[in-house]
């Protein structure tokens, strides 16, 4: 959150508190960023869930690893993931347009978000 936008949410929440309080106003709806209504987005998860028929490499190579040299040790595996290649190919965009000019800066992706398609609004294309 910058500050302009942290500015922005602190000016209408002191505005929030003096409307009615029956009142249904547009900024009384949940939120994901200013003018982005939550009910219109879906999060793109980071990591998708993997088909449990592919868990086995996955856990004897991760078994392995976390052993060593360790033959007593014991490991539980208790979900296998897999990142998700939209989340990182929007991540690396945002960054890199994020970044610009500025070589020494570094960002984190906490969330991204996708606008959910509108229902009743089909796209129709000739053929």
């Amino acid at each position: 959150m910058g500050f302009l936008s942290w500015l922005r949410d602190r000016s209408s929440r002191r505005t929030q508190k003096h409307a009615a309080p029956n009142a249904e106003t547009p900024s009384s709806r949940a939120q994901i960023a200013l003018g982005c209504p939550a009910d219109e987005w879906e999060e793109v998860p980071p990591y998708l869930p993997v088909d449990p028929a592919e868990h086995l490499p996955a856990c004897i190579i991760a078994s392995a690893l976390a052993a060593g040299s360790y033959e007593k040790s014991k490991l539980v595996v208790r979900r296998v993931n897999i990142a998700n290649p939209e989340h990182r190919r929007v991540a690396a965009i945002a960054t890199a347009l994020g970044a610009g000019a500025l070589d020494k800066s570094s960002f984190t992706v906490k969330r991204i978000y996708k606008k959910l398609e509108q229902k009743g609004t089909e796209n129709e294309h000739a053929a």
